[in-house]
């Protein structure tokens, strides 16, 4: 996971492989590009590009109606550690927006996100899976509320949101947090709003504290080192970093607890099990989501043809019968074939539907077709 971050971070890397139009998804435990391949690249191909060299396997795809089902899914946190968590779904849009601001999305990937958030909104709604704020410190505090004696130190890394959501986790406990920022105003403006102390990193490495707990949320490798863990002692660390902010060899070495994504395994799956019958309600919403979803896009590339059809319907009846039984009529002898029509586009694609047009001559391009 570590690799695929620091490889493909930067969209001009992306690019340079051959994906222009993507967004990509980076979290705690995931990594996924969510693209609209170019024209002449095969889902094997872009596996092939995608995969790190030499690797034994291909990363795993998803393609048309799968991967928007993935990507609603995903958004709606059916396929987080944690279920149900409302953090991927404000990831899932800072990343749409921030690939669309950039000018790296086009109208197929604008709807698939559009769609799928929609989707995860109604999820949301309509099933309940978790509290408000739910994240992969979710899953950590059990532990770390077993560990912790009131006004025990605990002390966060990275200011960013699982930082602050931690931070507001650790405090509501009733430990005394400290959360530290290699921007220090960020820390301060976290710190503030939460009622907990701030610091810089280099305030922390320069004179560590004691502290019971220690929770890191960057994205710096390996940020404590072994001697860090040894003069900051905590009881547990909790390590929710991309990539790993403690490496598992560091901790033992300093007999510390180490709390990581990898260890959170568990208890996902047993929040998940518990969760059996939400999840499944929230499954069946999902797909019709996605039937709908599908329905719509195929409405939007299938409209102007449609339109064609009537028109040239109406074109072959002008003059033949008055003016208005022609409109009447037009309409009349072009359902069956937009009905057929819809349905070779819902059962096989859309184009499936394109290739009997273009026999017909009923394709017309327009702005977002094809996209």
């Amino acid at each position: 996971m570590a690799d695929w971050h620091a490889r493909l971070a930067d969209p001009d890397a992306l690019a340079a492989l051959g994906f222009p139009r993507g967004v990509v998804l980076a979290t705690c435990n995931r990594w996924e590009l969510v693209t609209h391949l170019s024209d002449g690249v095969s889902v094997d191909e872009a596996r092939r590009r995608l995969a790190p060299r030499g690797a034994a396997r291909l990363p795993y795809a998803y393609l048309g109606d799968g991967a928007l089902e993935q990507l609603t899914r995903v958004a709606a946190g059916l396929d987080s550690l944690n279920p149900g968590e409302d953090q991927v779904m404000r990831q899932v849009r800072r990343a749409y927006l921030a690939a669309r601001d950039a000018g790296r999305t086009d109208a197929m990937l604008s709807y698939a996100f559009e769609r799928s958030l929609r989707a995860a909104k109604r999820v949301r709604r309509e099933v309940a899976l978790a509290p408000v704020n739910a994240s992969l410190f979710s899953l950590a505090r059990p532990e770390l509320e077993a560990t912790l004696t009131p006004g025990d130190t605990a002390l966060v890394l990275g200011a960013g949101e699982i930082g602050e959501l931690s931070a507001r986790g650790l405090r509501d406990i009733g430990a005394r947090v400290v959360i530290a920022n290699r921007s220090e105003g960020r820390a301060r403006e976290v710190a503030e709003r939460l009622g907990v102390e701030a610091a810089s990193l280099d305030e922390v490495w320069a004179d560590p504290p004691r502290v019971a707990a220690l929770v890191c949320a960057t994205p710096v490798k390996h940020l404590v080192a072994r001697e860090a863990l040894a003069r900051l002692r905590p009881r547990i660390a909790v390590d929710l970093g991309v990539p790993r902010n403690v490496e598992p060899a560091a901790a033992r070495a300093a007999r510390v607890r180490l709390l990581d994504v990898d260890g959170l395994q568990e208890a996902g799956a047993a929040r998940r099990a518990s969760l059996q019958d939400a999840l499944a309600q929230a499954e069946r919403l999902v797909l019709e989501e996605l039937d709908a979803a599908v329905d719509e896009w195929n409405e939007k590339q299938l409209g102007p043809s449609i339109r064609m059809l009537r028109e040239r319907t109406r074109a072959t009846l002008a003059g033949v019968v008055p003016e208005g039984e022609a409109d009447r009529l037009a309409n009349r002898l072009a359902h069956d074939p937009i009905k057929g029509l819809r349905a070779i586009a819902r059962e096989h694609g859309v184009e499936v539907a394109r290739t009997f047009l273009a026999e017909t001559g009923l394709v017309r391009s327009e702005p977002g077709q094809g996209e």
